[in-house]
């Protein structure tokens, strides 16, 4: 499939190198590895090149061996299989195909390298999601907000790897039994009937805390649009891309394998295509307690406490109780940031009153 082609569809995109890639398996400077991933994130295949990457090591060493070994130079350019993030995705595939695992197919091959690389590509398949391409506009316009004013993706790792501890160490707590009492069949019937809510199952993807939802629903799916596309020939190219045709699908995608792939993304700070993909999540599950914390934090990270409050409330008004901690504090957050001090000073209050993990941070916000 030819670099062009792609470009003609959806535009061209700053693309990463193999010096990135190195630099990213190097760094432990947060600054360097974000600016990559903004960088990544930038190119609608960015974030599966990354991950593929991710399972070499960030080694592209094993790319100047297939240069040399498939590439003649005069024939084929660098940016096959170097240059481009969408040929970064299948140089990963070709290294773990011919490095980690060499057949027979591949020897039978070497002395027609070109033809090799060729059949590759022709038989690579890439799936996009709507998200991958473009954004909904709201969300396009939204810029986040500065770094100082953000929660990082690694501090809410470690807030709940902190509460995990405290879960294991903690006591089981004793409950003393409550006498039974007459019920008044003459009281007005408008009372509040309280809501179930529960601690439901959880499961950690990428260090993150989520519901497990495989527990409380039947064959969970995310209606998504996605287009497929699938190499071409370099002989072919001419003649069919005046039928190249790309069209987006209606599609129902496993719930855990496009939340998996949302967490990674909001994880390396791509807050908005994050937030797109949580929204297509409560598109089909309007109060599903994961896409709707997440979603909240992305809204605030990108400046737009509002609307993240509005999820915050999702969370503490759903089903399950595994977010509340966390929900109360972060509309808190909001209301600080949005400058409604009444507001957040009563949530902070409440907070300490509970005594729960962010009791002694309200605390520092009640001085």
């Amino acid at each position: 499939m030819n670099l062009n082609r792609l470009h003609n569809i959806f535009g061209k995109r700053r693309r990463i190198d193999r010096e990135d890639i190195e630099n990213y398996g190097r760094s432990s400077d947060p600054e360097v590895r974000n600016a990559i991933e903004q960088k990544a994130a930038a190119d609608d295949f960015g974030t599966d090149a990354l991950e593929g990457w991710e399972q070499l090591g960030y080694n592209t060493s094993s790319l100047a061996a297939l240069d040399k070994k498939f590439i003649p130079k005069s024939t084929i350019g660098w940016y096959v299989l170097g240059g481009s993030l969408i040929i970064g995705t299948i140089a990963a595939i070709i290294v773990v195909t011919n490095v980690s695992e060499p057949s027979t197919e591949v020897a039978a091959t070497e002395s027609t390298p070109t033809e090799f690389v060729t059949e590759l590509m022709e038989d690579q398949q890439i799936t996009l999601d709507e998200s991958d391409v473009h954004l909904p506009d709201p969300i396009e316009q939204m810029n986040d907000a500065p770094k100082q004013n953000q929660v990082q993706p690694d501090a809410i790792k470690q807030d709940f790897h902190e509460m995990q501890v405290i879960r294991t160490e903690e006591p089981p707590m004793e409950i003393a039994e409550l006498p039974i009492i007459d019920i008044d069949i003459d009281k007005p019937k408008d009372q509040t009937i309280l809501r179930a809510h529960e601690f439901a199952k959880e499961i950690y993807l990428h260090d993150l805390k989520l519901v497990d939802y495989s527990s409380y629903r039947t064959a969970p799916q995310v209606k998504t649009r996605q287009m497929v596309l699938t190499g071409t020939p370099a002989n072919m190219e001419d003649k069919e891309s005046a039928a190249f045709d790309p069209t987006w699908k209606d599609v129902d995608v496993p719930y855990m394998e496009y939340i998996k792939k949302t967490i990674s993304i909001f994880g390396r700070g791509n807050y908005k295509k994050a937030l797109s993909r949580f929204e297509t999540v409560l598109a089909t599950y309007d109060m599903d307690i994961n896409a709707n914390f997440y979603a909240g934090v992305c809204l605030f990270n990108l400046d737009e406490h509002k609307l993240a409050i509005t999820h915050f409330d999702a969370c503490l008004n759903g089903p399950y109780s595994n977010f509340d901690e966390e929900s109360i504090w972060m509309k808190a957050l909001s209301y600080e940031y949005l400058g409604e001090k009444s507001e957040a000073k009563k949530l902070f209050k409440t907070i300490l009153d509970a005594n729960g993990f962010y009791a002694r941070q309200a605390e520092e916000k009640l001085k």
